[in-house]
């Protein structure tokens, strides 16, 4: 054969492969991993609209329409009227929000569901143990450590005692001027103060250290919050910069979540103004969910962001994308957090707050339970009356709850910010009379086992629930 013969077999051969080739490719299925050309990634869900992130749980706000215990979620579950109009109308206003349409009004109206992360068993615990203590002006609030959600927010009076605002720190400010102290001048917190006549009073004179008087360790002026020790650490320890870089360090400076006022400091004039704000006489200011994540930062020095709404869902069903949880920012080292902690069980045990946390007999409140925590208490304008505050942490050994108490009183009163934390702690932690920490765990599993929405919408009806405010009654 000659040349040219050869070439044309060996054409033909390449052609009869080439096809069998072909056919195999086409009778074989295409990979299902393999997307289509030009396929569209799958939609990333719509992210929740910022008036809804900004809601309050319904014990924080008040009495609202729309807001009821789901039994079959376990849930506090609330509907918001979807805008006729369109989504971007909210922020709406609060009249449109706060109320579901009137018995008139179009039949099936659209609405957002939000469920909040606060438990309705504790809530109303919570709000049972403000009534029984007749308590006119309060917020409580209880978090979750490990995962940053809000448990409880309960408040008296959300019309003229807002959650939301900030009100004087008084000496819870101390914490962080103790822990300024500890953090870079570690060697002066074993010194021992020494002060005349009433630990509470405070003049420029006496922000020099005398010569005769009384003595106490940087645990026991914390413990009893003595005024003129930590105004003296302010001074002459730590200064008006750093004193004010700790707050920052903490976030007592910027909002604790949406929707709330950041804290603040005043600006100091001389060593008497710096030694009222190092002390908590003047000049610092926190929202009660401020205070509450100082209070979390004494579990590991993180500074954990806290949140209380679990998920939100369209009128059509579909789950919307909420904000990523923020990584907790390291504010104070371990070997700070621990001696901080062991401190402040001081104040549950032979401090301000020692009477609180007794029964009539003199025993522990909370049996083995150590609770870690610090008073405050300052006389305010807005509204009237003598600001109390408690903020701690439990168990004091390997923190997994913080709470917060703020309790506005008059001349005549019936309990203490410290007494409504403890009675609060002692539902958490106590069972038929025995208290342990693993009764509190059980209370977080309860709170943060139930998946958002796992009951149908059409399971959700507000005529046929009542509200947290009526269960409790």
């Amino acid at each position: 054969m000659n040349l040219r013969g050869r070439l044309t077999l060996i054409g033909v051969a390449i052609v009869l492969l080439a096809g069998a080739t072909l056919a195999r490719l086409d009778d074989d299925p295409a990979p299902e991993t393999l997307p289509a050309v030009g396929a569209a990634p799958p939609a990333m869900p719509a992210a929740a609209p910022d008036a809804l992130l900004r809601r309050l749980p319904p014990g924080a706000r008040g009495a609202s329409v729309g807001s009821f215990v789901d039994e079959e979620e376990g849930r506090v579950v609330e509907r918001v009227p979807v805008p006729r109009d369109a989504v971007e109308r909210l922020p709406v206003p609060r009249d449109a929000v706060e109320r579901l349409p009137a018995p008139h009004a179009e039949p099936n109206p659209a609405f957002y569901r939000v469920q909040y992360s606060v438990d309705p068993e504790l809530s109303l615990a919570v709000e049972r143990i403000l009534r029984r203590g007749r308590v006119a002006l309060g917020h409580v609030l209880l978090l979750d450590i490990e995962s940053g959600r809000l448990l409880a927010y309960e408040s008296t009076d959300p019309s003229q005692f807002p959650a939301t605002h900030a009100y004087p720190m008084a000496s819870i400010m101390k914490v962080v001027t103790a822990a300024g102290l500890l953090r870079l001048r570690p060697e002066a917190a074993s010194e021992r103060c020494r002060f005349v006549g009433s630990p509470y009073r405070l003049t420029r004179a006496r922000l020099e250290t005398p010569r005769v008087g009384q003595t106490a360790t940087l645990e026991r002026a914390l413990a009893t919050s003595n005024n003129q020790c930590f105004a003296r650490i302010a001074v002459h320890e730590l200064g008006a910069d750093a004193v004010a870089d700790e707050a920052r360090r903490v976030g007592l400076l910027r909002a604790p979540g949406p929707g709330h006022d950041p804290g603040s400091l005043e600006d100091t004039a001389d060593d008497l103004d710096l030694g009222r704000l190092g002390s908590g006489l003047d000049g610092s200011w926190v929202t009660p969910l401020g205070a509450l994540r100082l209070a979390a930062a004494l579990a590991r020095g993180e500074l954990v962001e806290p949140r209380w709404v679990d998920a939100i869902e369209s009128a059509e069903g579909a789950p919307l994308r909420l904000p990523e949880p923020a990584i907790p920012a390291q504010v104070w080292p371990p070997d700070v957090t621990e001696r901080l902690r062991e401190m402040l069980v001081q104040t549950t045990r032979s401090g301000t707050a020692r009477r609180a946390f007794r029964d009539r007999r003199g025993r522990p409140l909370l049996g083995p339970v150590r609770v870690a925590g610090k008073t405050g208490s300052l006389s305010g304008r807005e509204p009237k009356g003598r600001y109390e505050w408690f903020v701690g942490v439990a168990p004091a050994e390997d923190p997994t709850l913080a709470i917060a108490t703020l309790v506005v009183n008059g001349d005549l009163w019936w309990r203490s910010s410290s007494q409504i934390a403890a009675d609060v702690l002692r539902d958490v932690f106590c069972e038929d009379g025995r208290c342990s920490a693993a009764t509190g765990d059980a209370l977080l599993d309860r709170a943060g086992r139930v998946a958002p929405f796992a009951a149908p919408a059409e399971q959700l009806g507000a005529a046929e629930r009542d509200t947290p405010q009526d269960r409790a009654g």
